[in-house]
């Protein structure tokens, strides 16, 4: 793995998947652009929607939405109320799971980890108690000691790039696993949320084009079969959830919100870059809308031993 200093930082670039170059491409567009249409919990990720009506105003629909997420994944990743309780985030994005769980009182320490600069400075700001965040990937991370639980939400589909076959896509995904089991006490717990491909093969139609273009370059996203096979010697499934149309009301709820703020959306952004991100939500919506794509959430409990399955 190579790693590049900024300022007092060592980043640890990812040997597989996307670049720390392609990731702040997107993430590091301004963390205010992104607060104009993202909820108060800046949860960049599907959101849960059970039991929300469809007229309550997204002011306070989404928030809701967002946090039902957040607490969905702590399930899954076993914290209950307990101060001695050590998660671990991979993909923190803007701290929103971090700041859910400590302020809560479901983790007592909590570690996130991204590549963007811009979020690790935010969450970094936000001087949590028990919170540490670190400019690093997962590949590179060593933790000093094991974790209780491990959540990653909207990080898998960076783990892979279009340009790896399907051996390629498998062995990245499988390193994620098994560093997971590694870093995990024994019977603990984990949680995934990702985009994944369904009702089409891949990404080459004008939406996957446009997205990779214009938007998020350099990733690409996984099938349900090439989770399940690459974490299996290392996890049993407890659950899976199939959710696109979280996904599609969730994209819906963003675009409005971006709408409502165009003006100063193009004040950060310019006009150009405020259509760029129009088109990308709704075509993204459309996308999940027609089944080309869904939503999975995933519960995952550690094997003691990685179990040696016939190649």
């Amino acid at each position: 793995m190579t790693t590049t200093t900024v300022g007092t930082t060592t980043v640890g670039t990812t040997t597989v998947g996307t670049s720390a170059a392609d990731i702040e491409f997107h993430y590091d567009l301004g963390n205010d652009f992104y607060a104009l249409w993202l909820d108060e919990t800046l949860s960049y990720s599907a959101a849960v929607w059970d039991g929300i009506a469809p007229g309550e105003p997204d002011t306070t629909a989404l928030p809701r939405a967002q946090r039902a997420k957040l607490d969905l994944h702590l399930d899954l990743a076993g914290a209950a109320s307990d101060a001695g309780f050590r998660l671990l985030d991979v993909g923190c994005g803007w701290g929103g799971l971090l700041t859910h769980a400590v302020l809560t009182g479901r983790a007592g320490e909590a570690t996130g980890l991204t590549l963007s600069r811009a979020q690790h400075a935010h969450v970094r700001g936000l001087a949590l108690p028990g919170v540490d965040v670190r400019l690093e990937s997962w590949d590179g991370h060593r933790p000093e000691r094991p974790y209780d639980g491990i959540v990653s939400i909207g990080a898998f589909e960076h783990f892979a790039t279009a340009d790896m076959d399907a051996a390629g896509r498998l062995a990245a995904y499988r390193g994620y696993f098994e560093r997971c089991h590694g870093w995990l006490r024994p019977g603990a717990r984990m949680s995934l949320q990702t985009i994944a491909y369904d009702g089409v093969a891949g990404g080459d139609g004008p939406v996957g084009s446009f997205v990779a273009a214009e938007v998020f370059p350099g990733a690409a996203l996984p099938r349900l079969g090439e989770i399940v096979t690459a974490g299996d010697p290392y996890f049993a499934v407890t659950a899976v959830r199939a959710s696109a149309e979280d996904y599609a009301r969730t994209l819906g709820a963003w675009s409005a919100r971006l709408l409502r703020a165009r003006a100063e959306a193009e004040a950060l952004v310019g006009p150009d870059g405020f259509r760029r991100y129009r088109r990308y939500l709704r075509a993204c919506e459309v996308t999940f809308l027609r089944g080309a794509a869904t939503l999975y959430r995933i519960g995952f409990r550690r094997r003691d031993e990685p179990l040696r399955l016939p190649v």
